[in-house]
């Protein structure tokens, strides 16, 4: 074969090559992201205009982390962007959300670290209640804590019969801000609220639809489909209609209320993390 024909072969092969080896680095870095996503500890997928977003922590009873928090609130936007028109809020495995990353609350020893913890959880909860788009909790097992206000930011919540929930700032000796105290006394009244703030008691599914909190119980095999019927007949009507009641709804619970926390109510949430009562009843917890 002539010299200027071996040339030509070999350059169609190096550019053959170079296009597998493109097509193949696309294809891993796709699969790659997908991992990434699949195993993220806050994971989303969209089914049929419906957005799910499932915190993936099954391990740890998907408690929640600094991570986490602050993960939630570009995820949403995310989906948003993506045209879904409902957002369904679920837990891996068999609990919804048990609270905080005990751990990290341990390690929190300065008024700065407490701040940080306090902002990823606060300002998290404020984008999701204030999102635009319809959400629904979808509850098993434990929603408590961090969980329990993930749930009641959310517009409904839907419940099987063996959930649980509570709210034990109490127990840990921590300070709880006025709007997600205000959210919780919409739902269940101020006595109610003060029950489950007072005592950090925790409450059964039963209890929890008599008093308000939870809008429909199902059977743990049956959740799933109540709730994706529920939000394809949300998609079904008109978008703008369902956007403008959700705002009509926020304003008109929101009104009296403080927005969000004055500066020295932030001074006395933070603080609770760095008392010596918070650091004896967090050590309980770990049996120290």
């Amino acid at each position: 074969m002539p010299a200027t024909a071996n040339a030509r072969v070999s350059k169609k092969v190096t550019q053959s090559n170079s296009n597998f080896s493109s097509k193949l680095t696309d294809r891993n870095t796709l699969v790659e992201k997908y991992m990434q996503d699949k195993f993220d500890v806050v994971h989303t997928e969209i089914v049929d205009g419906i957005g799910w977003l499932t915190l993936n922590r099954p391990g740890y009873r998907n408690a929640i982390s600094q991570d986490m928090w602050r993960a939630i609130p570009e995820k949403l936007s995310n989906m948003h962007d993506a045209g879904v028109k409902v957002v369904v809020f679920c837990g891996a495995g068999s609990n919804f959300a048990s609270g905080a990353d005990l751990e990290e609350l341990e390690q929190i020893d300065n008024y700065a670290r407490a701040q940080n913890f306090w902002h990823a959880l606060s300002e998290a909860l404020d984008y999701v209640y204030a999102f635009e788009l319809p959400l629904i909790a979808m509850i098993d097992g434990a929603c408590i804590g961090g969980g329990l206000l993930l749930s009641i930011a959310c517009d409904m919540r839907y419940a099987s019969n063996t959930a649980t929930f509570g709210v034990p700032v109490a127990r840990l000796g921590i300070v709880l801000d006025d709007a997600n105290i205000a959210r919780l006394t919409y739902l269940v009244g101020p006595s109610f609220a003060k029950e489950m703030l007072f005592t950090g008691d925790t409450i059964t599914a039963q209890e929890a639809h008599q008093i308000g909190l939870v809008n429909k119980l199902e059977d743990v095999t049956s959740l799933k489909n109540t709730v994706e019927k529920t939000a394809k007949r949300i998609i079904e009507n008109g978008y703008a209609s369902i956007i403008e009641s959700k705002r009509s709804v926020r304003r008109a619970t929101s009104e009296g209320a403080r927005s969000g926390l004055l500066p020295q109510h932030e001074t006395v949430v933070v603080s609770s993390y760095l008392t010596s009562d918070f650091r004896t009843r967090i050590k309980r917890f770990f049996g120290d």
